[in-house]
């Protein structure tokens, strides 16, 4: 957008405003659209509140050569204090149908209530992943997962967009998942809506699990704290439980959660999770925590720790 002239920025602005009316906003603060609460202005932004918002806000993009990022639940992103220069697209559609082989649902439903909608209509398959923040399209784009669950396990189809070409539906397998990652990381593929299959079961009996599973995460997770949950991947090896080394087991040897800079601090029940201690921390100050974390553990023990977050913008 840097290249853009003011003239050809107002007629992109006029050309938007006429499609989505007050949905589109110009230099709008981004903080609220992330767990962490942190980040700058959007020079262009807009909500999109069904599928064809979606694939018209892409396309329109794409015809006028704007640099666009995709925001869901904001729960694996950390937006620079400056912001972003280009367009961000707000995934808010949230249609829900079950049929008698799977659930379809919008990207922008809520996966906390796509789990708990789950357990009281006593569909099974979904409890395992309680309590992960965020949304269906981020969900199936990170493989999110927990307790030895994730989305690769459930997946029957989605429906996504490439930009510049129209929607299509590919199963499980396109997806090629692995660890807290899909083939869509690299194809930059958006997510629309996506089928999950179910097992029949006694909505008593899941709702309990639940429970059990939301009791486990909040002894271990903030309730008040902002944060985008789990920061770094656990590490893949073979004879850890679950094929995995907790990052969270190396970073409470290096000492992390003594550990903060600026705003930016370590939680205090678990070492794996960085938080907007003060709620005015900076995405600076995140960064600078999270490479000094990080040094530490390749110091002490040899691990180089990935992110499990996005970082956008500067």
């Amino acid at each position: 957008m840097q290249n853009l002239q003011a003239a050809e920025i107002n007629n992109i602005v006029s050309i938007f405003k006429k499609r989505f009316g007050d949905n589109f906003r110009e230099n709008h603060t981004l903080a609220d659209y992330t767990t962490f609460k942190i980040g700058g202005p959007a020079r262009m932004f807009i909500k999109c509140e069904s599928r064809e918002d979606i694939i018209d806000s892409v396309s329109m993009a794409h015809d006028n050569k704007l640099e666009f990022f995709i925001v869901g639940g904001g729960s694996n992103l950390l937006i620079s204090d400056n912001g972003y220069p280009g367009l961000i697209i707000h995934i808010a559609n949230t249609d829900l149908k079950v049929t008698g082989e799977y659930i379809e649902v919008d990207a922008g439903y809520d996966w906390e209530e796509l789990v708990d909608y789950s357990c009281r209509k006593g569909l099974g398959g979904l409890v395992g992943m309680a309590g992960i923040k965020g949304q269906v399209g981020g969900a199936v784009y990170g493989n999110a997962g927990a307790f030895g669950t994730s989305v690769a396990d459930i997946l029957l189809e989605a429906e996504i967009l490439r930009t510049g070409q129209g929607p299509r539906w590919e199963g499980n397998k396109y997806f090629a998942f692995s660890y807290r990652n899909s083939i869509l990381k690299k194809t930059h593929e958006i997510v629309l809506r996506a089928r999950f299959r179910y097992v029949p079961e006694k909505p008593a009996v899941l709702l309990k699990k639940q429970d059990e599973i939301l009791e486990l995460r909040n002894q271990r997770h903030p309730r008040t704290d902002c944060s985008a949950g789990c920061f770094f991947k656990n590490i893949e090896k073979a004879d850890e439980p679950y094929g995995k080394l907790a990052a969270g087991f190396l970073l409470e040897k290096v000492g992390a959660k003594r550990m903060h800079i600026g705003g930016a601090g370590v939680f205090d029940k678990h070492a794996n999770i960085l938080i907007n201690a003060s709620g005015k921390a900076r995405a600076e100050d995140v960064r600078k925590l999270a490479e000094a974390l990080k040094k530490k553990v390749k110091d002490e023990y040899g691990y180089n720790l990935e992110e499990e977050i996005t970082f956008l913008g500067d």
